[in-house]
């Protein structure tokens, strides 16, 4: 018997044999069910389900009328989702093949017992009670993903899409009859390297995935920045689901913020960088020769740009000399300029680098470099302002200020007698420490925005971003070429990279082979507490880029502040 706590089941039974509609009616009212009607044509059953709708029909598959059940209950649940049970004399294949493509709940051959039937429609009522729970926990979840900021697109199995929430239609600007039935490729208005970065990380194992950056018109018009994220359907992982986030703000945001962390083309947030750039803010102000020590590629000519173009000098020239490529023979020529007929060659008069620096700067890169009698020469014309071109005996005022960099231990080099120790004390008056980049790690992801946006204009490449495994590889690697290796390592993976979003297999071979846990970082404790420490000191206790200075994810971060009780 139905569950007393259940409210009668109103059945409409439509058969063409009017005795027999009578014993079953008998029947279920004696199983305590309601029976609205009995019909014996699918035109009649039709009507009546739109003028009162039935909680079950009981339906006859041979039935009087151009219909017959098949027919009836196919265009019946084309309106409304009601169960229907057939019942019907015949059972052969062709008939349960029609009857089965129509969907029943049930199926009951004549001549039944009454425990057969009451079994049935209990388990159509079940059933029936669970998909309707189930069609609400889906509209639930749909109206919440509706709700939500970022935007969802569904894929059936075959990559088409199943559905596409509110916020991926206005973020993608796409039309849900445009999209819904549609490969997600053909779908999504976005670039072909986008597509294609889509298309990798979706065949990634889910743990390899990161986000993927894009850019989309949205339906307001606007530009979005976009990251998009693919997940495999946790019911059926040949499904997948796309999130959308919209990262605009924080786009404009890291963009004001890389701004900031920008000094005259330098770029840097690390308190290394930070104290480089105070002291190149200092020497700025002051018009004294200045010393800027550093090791390759650390950027010692942006350095002495950035003194140049905030001094009082800027609106003069600044000229640059690397005193490594100058020969014995010539530099003096080249630095102090010669009279015509002074050596051969010397077909005409010519200034040198002094006088074409005049009321600006001179840089000499890797002063180390000069040879002693020129360095001799140099001294000379630091002390009385003035240089004698070779053949000459007057001597021209020049005003120029001195900027020297070098690699080299010059006190070192005073010892070793390659370097004049009076030369050492005139060029060094002001000096600016750059730090090699294994000593301000946390800068590497800041580096590496920059040097992917350039190098996409550069190269024509829709690059946008790093995947994580490669990022960390990158701030774990030594960097023996400081920011200029690390520059020359972007382009290389730019180049190599198919789609969007560079991977591990992208960079160079060398960066590919460091062992990002046994990676050394030299600026830190050695233990691991002393390292987490620092880093979140040195990182402003930004949590994610001490993760990443650190080799770690974040969830790892956050278990190792907790076991370290470091708040």
């Amino acid at each position: 018997m139905p569950n007393a706590s259940d409210a009668p089941l109103r059945i409409l039974v439509v058969e063409d044999e009017v005795i027999v509609a009578m014993e079953i009616q008998d029947r279920l009212e004696a199983l305590g069910y309601t029976v609205l009607d009995t019909l014996t044509t699918g035109e009649a059953a039709i009507e009546h389900v739109a003028a009162d709708r039935p909680d079950l029909i009981l339906m006859d598959i041979m039935l009087d009328g151009a219909l017959d059940g098949i027919d009836t209950a196919e265009q019946i649940r084309t309106e409304q989702e009601i169960p229907v049970i057939f019942l019907t004399a015949y059972s052969d294949d062709q008939t349960l093949d029609r009857a089965k493509a129509a969907a029943p709940y049930g199926y009951i051959v004549k001549p039944f017992e009454e425990r057969e039937l009451y079994a049935t429609i209990e388990v159509a009522r079940n059933t029936h009670r669970l998909e309707q729970q189930l069609q609400e926990q889906r509209d639930d979840l749909l109206h919440i993903l509706d709700g939500l900021r970022q935007g969802t697109a569904m894929t059936d199995t075959g990559g088409h899409l199943t559905y596409v929430s509110r916020a991926a239609r206005r973020l993608l600007a796409l039309q849900t009859d445009e999209a819904i039935g549609h490969h997600w490729t053909d779908a999504f208005p976005l670039s072909e390297a986008t597509l294609e970065a889509l298309d990798a990380m979706a065949e990634l194992p889910a743990k390899e995935r990161s986000k993927v950056p894009a850019e989309a018109v949205g339906t307001e018009g606007t530009t979005h920045r976009l990251e998009i994220e693919v997940q495999d359907d946790p019911r059926a992982p040949a499904r997948q689901i796309f999130v959308v986030y919209d990262v605009t703000e924080v786009h404009d945001l890291r963009r004001m913020l890389d701004d900031e962390a920008t000094h005259h083309d330098m770029i840097g947030q690390s308190d290394a960088m930070r104290a480089a750039f105070q002291q190149i803010d200092q020497v700025a102000r002051v018009n004294a020769t200045t010393l800027i020590h550093g090791a390759t590629g650390t950027g010692k000519e942006l350095a002495a740009r950035a003194i140049h173009n905030a001094s009082d000098r800027a609106a003069g020239p600044f000229v640059a000399v690397n005193c490594a490529a100058l020969t014995k023979e010539l530099a003096g020529s080249q630095l102090f300029g010669h009279r015509k007929g002074a050596f051969t060659g010397a077909t005409d008069d010519r200034p040198g680098f002094f006088e074409a620096a005049d009321g600006g700067t001179l840089f000499l890169d890797e002063i180390g470099d000069i040879p002693l009698d020129v360095q001799r020469q140099l001294l000379r014309v630091l002390e009385e302002e003035a240089v004698t071109r070779l053949g000459e005996t007057k001597t021209r005022p020049v005003d120029v200020r001195i900027i020297a960099a070098t690699h080299r231990d010059l006190r070192a080099e005073v010892e070793a007698g390659r370097f004049r120790e009076d030369m050492l004390y005139r060029i060094r008056i002001a000096r600016v420490e750059l730090p090699p980049l294994r000593k301000r790690r946390s800068d590497i992801p800041l580096l590496v925005r920059s040097f992917l946006q350039s190098a996409r204009a550069r190269f024509g490449k829709d690059v946008e971003g790093v995947h994580d495994e490669a990022m960390r590889a990158l701030i774990s690697y030594a960097w023996p070429g400081n920011v200029r290796e690390l520059r020359n390592a972007v382009e290389y993976a730019v180049i190599r990279a198919p789609h969007a979003v560079v991977q591990m297999q992208d960079l160079p071979p060398e960066i590919q082979d460091v062992d990002v846990q046994a990676a050394p970082h030299e600026a830190f404790p050695d233990d691991e507490e002393g390292r987490i420490r620092a880093a979140l000191a040195q990182t402003d206790n930004n949590r994610k880029e001490a993760a990443e200075l650190l080799g770690m994810s974040r969830a790892t971060l956050y278990r190792r502040l907790d076991t370290y009780d470091i708040e």
